[in-house]
Order: structure tokens, then sequence, then C-alpha cells
């Protein structure tokens, strides 16, 4: 659909996209600061609000099934504009500004999504329930701090560093936003991605047409243990493509060293535990990993995370700087004169509603951290703000490495609380839950604002957008979070929550002093190595703690998009057109596999709980052989791939570009 010049509507001067259009004090925005846009309307706070919970929903289950999540911007801009183009056939419409509201409120479920399935999901491998009062208030106090800290970064990050930190969904968000004309084409892609995820894991884990997971064990001579397999579903194949063939290529890598090389080591070594000494290699292969090698994986992420902050130093002291620049300015004519596109929430709501957040931690029954567990969360966690707000500008959010941050607060936490005789992991999970929150909310918050800085949204509607999302998405995380234990158990083989089993492992064992220092320290040397080669550490990390299962449909979805990237090479001219088609085409039906995935998840959930068939057998199965299930299995995989290449190639542009 076109952008038609309205009211609401301002004329785009040229052609160009917002991240390409400039001038010598930055990008021109699509909507001139002196141009007055419907903005956070009742349409689009409504629409944001609904589509904030099917995110969030989708994110919490595939974050605990594969230990990733993706950011929801793009997805979310792609849906708002068909459901604006659909309210404008019967005479409704909406700017291109309420559209960016709707993105906005719906990625904030997402982010708060990943920082509670990182961290507060792990009282379950604790032996404890899912508390969701507790839940809730812990995740809108984290959220609220995520996107209070980032406001005096946002001047420093989003504009003085525009043309060094491109945040990748922001300024794609943008370019999706103003490309109305593929609205409508986005809204079928999405539509293609969902139904087939959808279908595919009700044929396979509603009817039990298929097998999705294929694994085995040997040996090679003398040395046993050796593991291979994965589990073949959308949501894993969609994060493969999202993230890349080099980030999947580091996750695989980890999955290598953990199952082929770690494993089989200390398998040969003699390092099985009892309950599976005379098991079967692949039960010993389980068994070995789950009591060393996740060790050797948060001993990498420590590492990781550290490293993160270090290399921030000096990106958090210039958003320090920026901020006391604020607050002495903030009651000066310059601050009241200010343009639209200039205007944040007022920094005295930032410190107000920062020390009532840390008052909050410590005296508020649902939380209780106490006083130092508090004083640590609110520290950490606008050190951790500033990297995650930064880092995500590099790399964009679905690579945010949310979990090295929470592995590092919890050991900070867990030392530090222990020498003052706390002995219950779930404080220190509970403080590593806030800065967890509040760095993944930073990171979503600040692709939102990159979004809304190139198409000329004011920042403190942004955010206010931003806090009515976090506060909707809190409500709703624990209720979300208690059906998927009660569904399929967290933990269990549907959603292992490998993050929140890492985070509960070092809680408890440091508190504990059962600790595997000695594995983690092999994880730390590791890391450490990596550094020293200038090799990302974190998602080598998340491949070393991932079971093997997960990590080669990750992988498989990376080959699937340099498959496709070298085809449209091929054919592609000189200035790319084709490639940046078939990538965007790609992310979105990406993105729809992954929500098919999660809400077919919901319904088989929502079966099992009330009685029609189990976690262990399908609702309706077909009675298939085991034998036939895996030949179909395979199929069914083939089948996918070639669905998908085929819609993300299907009536792709021409190009003029010939043989010289």
């Amino acid at each position: 659909m076109e952008h038609e010049p309205s009211e609401n509507q301002p004329e785009a001067s040229d052609s160009r996209t917002a991240s390409e259009q400039s001038t010598a004090d930055g990008p021109s925005p699509y909507v001139p600061a002196g141009k007055s846009v419907a903005e956070l309307t009742i349409k689009a706070v409504g629409m944001g609000l609904a589509l904030n919970v099917v995110m969030l929903t989708a994110n919490m289950y595939l974050g605990m099934r594969s230990g990733m999540t993706i950011s929801a911007s793009i997805p979310a801009a792609v849906i708002s504009m068909g459901l604006f183009y659909g309210l404008r056939q019967v005479g409704i419409g909406g700017s291109i500004l309420e559209n960016n509201i709707v993105q906005t409120m719906t990625s904030a479920g997402e982010a708060l999504a990943a920082g509670v399935i990182f961290t507060i999901a792990g009282v379950t491998f604790l032996d404890q329930p899912i508390n969701i009062v507790n839940t809730a208030v812990v995740a809108i106090l984290g959220g609220l701090l995520g996107v209070l800290f980032m406001i005096p970064m946002r001047r420093y990050l989003i504009v003085d560093k525009h043309e060094e930190l491109p945040y990748p969904e922001g300024t794609a968000c943008a370019d999706v936003l103003e490309a109305g004309s593929r609205g409508d084409e986005g809204v079928k892609l999405i539509s293609v991605g969902f139904l087939a995820g959808f279908v595919y894991m009700w044929l396979a884990n509603g009817m039990a047409a298929f097998r999705t997971t294929i694994q085995t064990a040997f040996s090679a001579g003398e040395t046993d243990g050796f593991a291979i397999g994965g589990d073949f579903t959308p949501a894993l194949i969609g994060v493969g493509y999202i993230i890349g063939p080099r980030i999947a290529g580091y996750v695989f890598g980890g999955g290598l060293i953990s199952w082929m090389m770690l494993i089989p080591l200390l398998i040969t070594g003699g390092f099985v535990p009892e309950s599976a000494a005379d098991a079967a290699l692949m039960t010993q292969a389980n068994e070995v990993w789950d009591e060393y090698i996740r060790y050797v994986g948060a001993g990498a992420m420590i590492v990781g995370g550290f490293y993160a902050v270090v290399s921030m130093r000096g990106t958090i002291a210039d958003a320090l700087g920026t901020a006391a620049a604020e607050i002495r300015d903030s009651g000066s004519d310059a601050t009241a004169d200010r343009k639209r596109t200039q205007r944040d929430l007022p920094m005295k709501v930032v410190v107000g509603g920062a020390i009532l957040i840390a008052l909050a931690l410590v005296a508020v029954p649902q939380v209780q951290v106490g006083l130092l567990g508090g004083f640590i969360a609110v520290i950490a966690a606008f050190l951790f703000v500033a990297v995650s707000a930064y880092l995500v500008g590099v790399v964009g959010s679905s690579s945010n490495p949310v979990s090295g941050m929470a592995v590092a607060t919890i050991l900070i936490a867990a030392l530090a609380l222990r020498s003052t005789g706390v002995t219950d992991p779930v404080v220190v999970l509970v403080t590593a839950s806030v800065v967890a929150i509040a760095a993944a909310v930073a990171g979503d918050t600040s692709q939102d604002l990159k979004t809304g800085y190139l198409l000329g949204a004011t920042p403190r509607k942004q955010q206010l957008a931003q806090v009515i999302g976090i506060a909707v998405s809190a409500l709703f995380a624990g209720w979300v979070l208690s059906f998927f234990d009660q569904a399929y158990g967290i933990g269990g083989n549907t959603i292992p929550a490998p993050q929140a089993g890492m985070m509960a492992l070092i809680s408890e064992g440091v508190l504990t002093g059962t600790a595997q220092w000695g594995m983690i320290l092999i994880g730390a040397v590791f890391a450490f190595v990596l550094i020293l080669m200038d090799v990302p550490v974190l998602p080598f990390a998340v491949g070393i703690y991932l079971p093997i299962t997960l990590a080669t449909p990750i992988f498989l979805g990376g080959l699937l998009r340099a498959g496709i990237d070298r085809y449209v090479a091929r054919r592609d001219d000189e200035d790319g057109t084709l490639a940046e088609h078939a990538t965007s085409r790609g992310r979105i039906v990406a993105a729809g596999l992954i929500t098919g995935e999660a809400i077919m998840g919901i319904v088989i959930g929502a079966l099992y709980i009330t009685g029609t068939g189990n976690a262990d057998g399908a609702p309706f199965p077909l009675g298939l052989d085991a034998g036939t299930q895996s030949i179909l299995g395979v199929v069914a995989v083939v089948a996918l791939v070639g669905l998908f290449t085929a819609t993300v190639l299907w009536n792709a542009p021409e190009t003029e570009a010939t043989d010289q």
C-alpha cells in the first residue's frame, strides 16, 4: 500500500528512505519536526497491546525452547501496517507514527519475555512454583528500569552516534514503515510462515505424523560418547535464518565442541554419573552434559559478560556525562524550546522513578532482595543497560547477550550475598532477573527510539508507549510462564529453558559451595582464548550450553540464509535491490514460522492441561510406527525448507544486470 498524503501523513520530499535522507546535522526525518502528526492514539495503543501479548507469548515459548529470542519490531510493523490498511478501507486511517507506536508497544512484550524466561523461570529448577504475582512485580520493576535508564542515553547513542551505531532492526523497521507499498505483501508473507509453522507442529505434536527430533550417539575406536542430532522445528530453523550463518555457525561450533569433543573425552575418561554408568551412550552423553558441560558454558558466559562491560567503559562514562548535562539543563529555556523530535520524558521523572524502584526492590514483599541485593540490582542494571543499548546498535537485538549479563550479575550477587549469610538461591535469581529484564528492555527500547528518530517521532510519546507496553507485558508474563510450566514442565524436553537452568545452577552452586569451579574455569579460559582470537564469545558459549539438538537446526537455518543469499547474489544488480528484497522477505517469513509454532505450542499445551493427550504423546495420534515417523520427519523438513525458499524467492523483482 502506498502512503497517501493527508493531514496525518506528510508527503516525502523524495523516494529515499529515512536512513538515506540526511542533512549536515544528521538524517532528515520522514515527518518534519515542525509538523504535528497523530502518534499515541487510542487505536494505536489498543492494537499495540493486543500484538504485545501475542509476541510476549511467542517469544517466551521460543526462548525456553531454543535459548534465543528474536526482535518483534519488524513483524509488528508489518502486521500493524496491514491492520491500518484494513482500517483505511472503511475510512479510519492511520499515520506512519501511529504504526511506529504499535511496533514500539509490541516489541516491549518481546523484550520483557527474554529477561523473564532467562532468569525468573529458573525457580522451577530449584523446585519452586511459578508465582504469578511475584513474576509480575519483578518484571515491571526491571522493565521500567530499562526504559528509564535508556532515556538519558538516547541523545548520545541514538543521535550523536548515528553514523557509528546503525541499530539494524531499528533502521530496517523505519524503512519498512516507510515502504508502505510493501505492507500488504508483508502481511501475506508472515501469514504463509505462520500457517506453515502452525500446521507443521500440529502434524508433528498434535497427530504424531512424523518426528521432529533425530539424534544418535556412537563410538569411534576406543572413544565413546560422540553425539549428534537435531530437533528440526520451524521456530529453530527460523531463528537460524534470522541470525544468519555467521552467528548460527558460532552457536553450532560451540555445540560441536561440547558434544563431539568434551563429552566424549569425559566419558572415555570415566567421568560418567552413576545413574548413567550402565546406560546407552545417548543417556550417558546427556548426563555428562547436565553434570559438567553446562558449567563450562557458564564459565564462558561469565567471562563474556565481564568483557562486554569492560569494553563498554567509555560509552558508560559518556552516557553518564550526557545524563548529568540533561539534569543541569532540565529547567532551562533551551529545554523548554526543544523541537518535538528532541523531547524526552523529564530527567526528574527518570531519577525519581529509579529511586522509587530501588526502594521497592527492598520493601515490596513480592521482591525483598534486601538492601545489598537492591543496590547490586540497580547499579548492575544501569551498567548493563548501557552495554545492551550499545551492543544492539552494532549486532542487533536478536544477538543481544542478555544471558551473559545475567550470569555476570548472578556471580557478583551470589558471592556478595553469600558473604552476608544469604543461602536462598531464589534471592540471587530475583536480583539477576531485574538486571536481565532491564538489559533486554533497554536493547529493544534503543532500537525503537532509532526507528522513531529516523521517522521523526516524539521520543516522549514513544517512551510512554514503552512504559504502557511493559506494564501490560508484566501482568501477563507470570500467567504465560505458569501456563507453559503446567503444560510441558519447564526444563523438560519440549521447553528445556537452558538459560534459566544455568542461572539456577550457578546461583545454587555458588551459595552452597557445590559449583563445579573446575569446569567453570575451563569455560572461562576457553572464552579468554576466543577473545584473543577476536571471536564472539557469547554465541559460542550458548552453543556449548545448549543441547546439540537445538544448535543443529539453528545452523540449518543459517545455512538456508547463506544459500538464498548466494543464489540471489548471482542474479543481483550492482545496487543490491534483489538481495535487500530477499533478506526482508526471509525475515518476515521466518518470524511467521516462529509465531506459528509458538501458537500451536499453546494449543497443544492447553489440550494437555485439559487432559487430552499428555506431554509424552500426541493428543490425536495416527498410530504410525517409529520408522515411518522418522522417514516422514525428513520429508517434512525438506518440504518446509522448500516452501520457505520458494516463498522468499517467489515474485522477486527482476534486475537489469547482464553479463559483460
